[in-house]
């Protein structure tokens, strides 16, 4: 028996964008909950937030965090996310999608 063809996801042109400390506070200031602690209520992705606050086109970027960014509420890791395209020839075009922590915001 042979092993099952591993298939890795592409990388397309994108733009790394490295969040400091001080980026990643802001942005955890203006989460209330995340989807560990408010299933039922997170519906906002944590990528959304660093694109409101660094004005990154969210179809370019990859976020990477200087260190881990944690919910207030709950002090659970909150995650960025990323998807890739990729091809296989027994699958064809696929996409590849890691989602990003969930969260809800603050309000006002």
């Amino acid at each position: 028996m042979g092993r099952p063809e591993r298939v890795r996801p592409s990388w397309k042109n994108t733009i790394p964008v490295l969040i400091d400390q001080n980026t990643i506070r802001t942005a955890e200031q203006q989460i209330d909950s995340c989807e560990a602690c408010e299933p039922d209520k997170a519906e906002i992705p944590f990528d959304y937030v660093l694109d409101c606050i660094t004005g990154s086109d969210p179809e370019l970027t990859d976020y990477i965090l200087e260190q881990p960014a944690r919910c207030p509420r709950c002090s659970g890791e909150v995650l960025t996310g990323y998807w890739r395209w990729y091809d296989s020839e027994t699958e064809g075009r696929k996409a590849f999608v890691l989602p990003g922590t969930l969260v809800t915001l603050k309000a006002g």
